[in-house]
């Protein structure tokens, strides 16, 4: 039941994500386009191109998956978190969960995305953050405050320690009077449907492991009826040694190598098209000039600089995609783009544009450039798998993002280190890799296949 409920769950992100990337995303696109004053039609040629795209039905539905898949991940706090998207105490009410997910939508922001167990309660409970499945649990059972109360006073009772005696009772009466609250209704709370990790459900109990490993196969039915005991969904695919829920981080870990790769591709693509531009369209001095400095940038050894960095600072997500971007990404598609500008900027379009007077930058911009962005378009899908793989090589090797953002290197790393025991933890990742890996590159095939102007001259 536990694990049926959970598959409900990501089954609806998923189609809430796919009606927010191919339904909702486009209107909104066409309607501000419209209310900007342009034209919303496709030219004759690329609703030409799209059909034939639709037709490759491989890199369609690739397509499909893979946007839907990372649309969805871009609501995952606000389903899969530790954290409570709502928690009301009196008069204070804290959204933690909405806020984790405004400062992953806009990092700037800075809200604050963490509850006190002091601010909701429980004093005596310190300074730390609010266990809110916990909590969700008393408010279903108050019953069990009354027990832990219980079990505090006679534990101060066999205490020798004063000040041991003392902590105890003052914590078994913030327990009892945290149950008095919310049988009156002064405390409420609504968690996420799913669990960042499987330790927010893990009952410690006597004997049983701290870290359990994948408890579908591998823990102690104790441990895994105490869970089941707290609430919330089963961890689906287990759990690695740290207790985190596998699925959990895979569904992240998605999420950050995908972004990072399309930062990167987009970024790098954006400045590799203005040199190539530059340097097809006036030739010459400029060409040459750029041609060293690209042979000379692209020498620069990218792991050793990384390693370096790692040695001085610890790498974020903004750090890598710049490094990598600056170091990499806009190096090949510049070739590309040059010799696209060589061979339009003879063509007799240009010829006719430059003699009516028409600016430099206009014939660049409006005239070479659309016909120059085919091979743009059928590279960047392949760019983008190997930017997935330099950061989850990045990570494997301990050189990339911090130790608390999902990953899937780390994840992989941690599931070499036991390959042997739970091999498992190892091909769940490799499997989703290669997953995505597999829709990206038949996209990329799909999108070559639909913009090749002979599209009746290849063998079959």
């Amino acid at each position: 039941m536990q694990a049926t409920a959970g598959w409900l769950v990501l089954l609806g992100l998923v189609g809430a994500g796919y009606l927010l990337a191919h339904r909702l995303l486009p209107w909104l696109w066409v309607r501000a386009g419209r209310l900007c004053g342009l034209r919303m039609e496709l030219s004759p040629l690329t609703a030409r191109r799209l059909r034939r795209f639709r037709r490759i039905r491989r890199g369609y539905w690739s397509f499909v998956l893979i946007s839907t898949a990372f649309t969805s991940s871009l609501f995952l706090e606000l389903v899969v978190n530790h954290r409570p998207l709502y928690v009301r105490y009196g008069e204070r009410v804290q959204l933690p969960a909405v806020a984790d997910w405004l400062n992953f939508i806009w990092p700037w922001a800075e809200l604050p995305a963490s509850a006190r167990w002091a601010d909701f309660g429980l004093p005596e409970l310190g300074e730390g953050e609010l266990d809110g499945r916990r909590l969700a649990q008393w408010i279903a059972e108050p019953a069990a405050l009354e027990r832990l109360a219980a079990s505090r006073l006679l534990a101060a009772e066999r205490a020798a320690d004063e000040a041991e005696r003392a902590a105890l009772v003052r914590e078994a009466g913030g327990y009892r009077r945290l149950a008095a609250e919310i049988r009156t209704g002064l405390l409420q709370i609504l968690m996420p449907p799913y669990p960042f990790s499987a330790a927010e459900l893990l009952v410690h109990l006597p004997g049983s492991p701290p870290y359990p490993a994948v408890w579908k196969r591998h823990g102690s039915e104790a441990g895994a009826a105490a869970a089941m005991s707290v609430g919330g969904p089963w961890p689906l695919l287990g759990t690695d040694f740290a207790g985190r829920d596998v699925l959990s981080q895979l569904l992240y870990g998605f999420r950050v190598s995908f972004a990072f790769a399309l930062v990167v591709a987009l970024v790098g693509y954006a400045i590799g098209i203005s040199a190539g531009a530059i340097m097809g369209y006036f030739g010459g001095w400029i060409d040459i000039a750029v041609q060293r400095l690209i042979e000379i940038w692209g020498s620069m050894p990218f792991l050793y600089i990384v390693m370096i960095l790692a040695a001085v600072t610890q790498p974020d997500f903004l750090k890598l995609a710049a490094l990598l971007i600056v170091l990499r990404s806009w190096l090949g598609i510049t070739y590309t783009v040059r010799g696209e500008f060589y061979r339009e900027k003879a063509r007799e379009y240009v010829q006719a544009a430059r003699a009516l007077g028409v600016p430099d930058r206009t014939i660049m911009r409006k005239h070479i450039l659309p016909n120059a962005l085919v091979p743009v378009v059928t590279f960047m899908p392949f760019d983008v798998v190997a930017y997935i793989g330099a950061l989850v090589s990045l990570d494997f090797l301990g050189f990339g993002l911090p130790p608390e953002v999902p990953s899937w290197g780390r994840l992989l790393r941690d599931g070499a280190e036991n390959i042997r025991n739970h091999p498992e933890l190892v091909v769940i990742p490799v499997l989703a890799f290669a997953l995505t890996l597999y829709c990206v590159v038949m996209i990329g095939e799909a999108v070559r296949e639909a913009f090749d102007p002979k599209e009746y001259a290849r063998l079959r």
